[in-house]
């Protein structure tokens, strides 16, 4: 199958911009080469199955801008890819601070800083789920969908598109809201028993004695929601696809 070039250049820098801001594709240990040559092997298989784009009527600024157009369309579509992660970091902070775990703090490989102990275990939770389930395959399919409703240099910025991203903006802190729940009703019951104990035996340091019990309640619980988090996770891992594609019809101007 012969394959135009000039559309296979345009792909490869929606891709490549894609795969860039993707979850663990843009990890600091992840090799640049393969990377690259990832996004070269997927445009390669996308360019034949695109309408013909030809660059060489175009002037040069108006190139930059088709090809600017491009990157910042892939970045778009990482960016909603990857709010799941962020997602269940920001549950893991939240967690960890309910639970006393603020100094526990560890490497995360998806952001290269430290963050809580717990939101590394999240996003590993994620990763797995995303990874044994081939979800990974069903965000690829998604993305490649978006050029059935959003073909090459058709950009365009809507009020609209505004909307959708703010929503999926919310909806980070909606999960995480429900990721955290059983842990910070967990710290709430365990902060109003020993209240009541503090007004039975003043002397009682309340602080000192509630830390230990909020930290092994909350591993406790901790432990037993993460099949509930795995599904949360899940539920919105197979809605990636569908945001993507509504991403792109905002951005075709639909």
């Amino acid at each position: 199958m012969e394959i135009d070039w000039h559309i296979w250049l345009l792909v490869f820098l929606r891709v490549s911009a894609f795969v860039l801001v993707l979850p663990f594709f843009s990890l600091a240990n992840f090799p640049v080469t393969l990377r690259v040559a990832l996004s070269a092997v997927i445009a390669l298989l996308l360019a034949p199955l695109l309408p013909a784009f030809s660059l060489s009527h175009l002037g040069l600024f108006t190139l930059l801008g088709v090809m600017l157009q491009e990157v910042s369309i892939g970045l778009l579509l990482g960016f909603i890819s990857r709010m799941v992660f962020y997602a269940v970091d920001l549950a893991g902070n939240v967690a960890s601070t309910e639970m006393g775990l603020n100094m526990a703090s560890i490497l995360n490989p998806l952001s290269g800083q430290n963050t809580q102990a717990l939101g590394t275990i999240l996003f590993f939770l994620a990763a797995v789920v995303m990874f044994t389930l081939d979800l990974h395959h069903w965000v690829l399919m998604g993305f490649k969908q978006t050029y059935t409703v959003l073909p090459t240099g058709g950009a365009h910025l809507t009020g609209a598109l505004f909307d959708n991203v703010v929503k999926h903006t919310t909806r980070i802190f909606i999960v995480a809201l429900q990721i955290s729940a059983p842990l910070v009703a967990v710290s709430f019951v365990i902060t109003l028993v020993f209240a009541v104990l503090s007004r039975a035996v003043p002397h009682m340091n309340v602080f000192t004695e509630s830390f230990s019990f909020r930290i092994v309640g909350g591993l406790i619980v901790f432990g037993f929601t993460l099949q509930l988090t795995a599904q949360h996770v899940l539920n919105y891992l197979r809605r990636l696809p569908e945001d993507l594609l509504q991403v792109a019809q905002m951005l075709s101007g639909g």
